[in-house]
């Protein structure tokens, strides 16, 4: 979440507790990893404008044509309830194609598995959220700690060798099915892990 005042925050953090989301107060577009979604007050919009994460804005019925020649996935009219920000962060995030391109085709999520032009790879649950991690900052690499903080919630278990084996899982669960896919995921001494 991005471009609310506190007290807001607190607000749908509490009544929103049971969803699927993870929230987190920002107050600038942190570089690594982006979020999978925004959501900003429309006055806060141009901070976001030229980033490929979806962002859902929220303010007046009469900014809401502005918000959308801006680019905004979504708009929130105010007043709105929490309750109606997780339907619409919900409804964005499915029309959302997470597909992405490389050399030897494009890969897609369906759920935790990876489908590429080869076949499925089946990931368990902390290989997706590593790789959609590393996909999300594609090109840039990722530290160990962001990684562990995004698996364990901690950043200690960068120290050990947890990282390093999730990222040689996932690169060999691809190469298996496709073998050109090469080094899908490269370590970058001293900086941690990037897909190409």
């Amino acid at each position: 979440m991005i471009g609310f005042d506190a007290v807001v925050f607190e607000r749908v953090r509490a009544s929103l507790r049971g969803s699927p989301f993870h929230f987190s107060l920002v107050d600038a577009v942190s570089p690594l990893p982006p979020p999978d979604l925004y959501v900003t007050h429309v006055k806060d919009l141009d901070e976001l404008s030229g980033t490929a994460t979806p962002v859902i804005v929220c303010g007046p019925a009469g900014l809401l044509r502005g918000a959308f020649l801006s680019g905004c996935a979504d708009y929130l009219r105010e007043p709105w309830l929490p309750e109606e920000l997780e339907l619409r962060a919900l409804a964005v995030l499915s029309r959302v194609s997470r597909r992405f391109e490389f050399t030897w085709g494009g890969v897609s999520f369906e759920g935790k598995d990876l489908r590429t032009p080869a076949g499925l790879v089946a990931l368990t649950h902390n290989e997706s959220r590593l790789l959609r991690l590393l996909l999300r900052a594609r090109g840039e690499p990722v530290p160990r700690a962001a990684i562990a903080c995004e698996l364990w919630g901690s950043p200690a278990r960068a120290t050990g060798r947890a990282v390093d084996v999730h990222a040689a899982c996932v690169r060999k669960k691809v190469r298996h099915v496709q073998k050109e896919a090469g080094k899908f995921i490269t370590c970058v001494r001293g900086k941690g892990y990037m897909v190409p």
